[in-house]
């Protein structure tokens, strides 16, 4: 999964001399929280938030005053973080985390070509883990040496089972991991039954109908 694959394409924009009250109007219109400020030539120079020119709007006068004395760029932060369409997408949601953002301008060639948002990210998990399918959802703990998914996989493939999806992640003991699957194909117990042979492994959490 890259950015590309669920960024929002072609963002509304500002520019760093923008009315500030025409920069919160397009944000309500658009129900966004955050624009890119754009300068020449598509160069990203900064990102505003809504929030931040509400307080600015709160304080800055009428607002004749402020179409005559006061721009975007009195209120954009300047420290932008950017990524590439191809930056995968997990890449993307660690650099939302670290920087404490929500969303995050796609910079191609020097010029913005889209903006992706935590929004965007967690519908495409959601949809990559299976999340609304009704499909079967299993999570085993096995050993954590080579072998193990692959023997997982084929028990699941000999009743007939196609994985959907697969995340592996650190499990709370030493030398374990845990493996989270989405199933389709086969119900619920005849699954358990097949993976239930597999040396070492544990089953920690089930998920779904029995026909899933």
């Amino acid at each position: 999964m890259f950015v590309r694959d669920c960024m929002t394409r072609d963002p509304v924009t500002v520019r760093p001399e923008s009315d500030p009250l025409a920069a919160v109007a397009l944000l309500k219109c658009g129900g966004f929280r955050r624009l890119p400020v754009v300068g020449t030539e598509g160069k990203v120079v900064g990102i505003v938030a809504r929030t931040d020119l509400e307080v600015f709007l709160s304080k800055a006068g009428s607002p004749g005053v402020l179409k005559r004395q006061h721009r975007v760029d009195q209120v954009m932060s300047r420290e932008v973080v950017t990524v590439p369409p191809d930056c995968p997408l997990e890449e993307a949601a660690s650099l939302m985390v670290e920087h404490k953002i929500g969303s995050l301008p796609v910079v191609e060639a020097g010029r913005i070509v889209g903006i992706i948002t935590e929004t965007d990210i967690f519908k495409q998990f959601a949809a990559v883990l299976g999340g609304g399918t009704g499909s079967l959802r299993l999570t085993v703990q096995v050993p954590d040496v080579p072998g193990q998914l692959a023997e997982l996989a084929g028990r699941i493939a000999r009743v007939n089972g196609n994985i959907s999806s697969v995340v592996a992640y650190a499990a709370d003991r030493p030398e374990r991991i845990n493996i989270t699957l989405r199933v389709e194909g086969a119900n619920r117990g005849t699954v358990l039954e097949a993976v239930s042979g597999q040396a070492g492994l544990e089953v920690l959490h089930v998920w779904g109908s029995e026909g899933a």
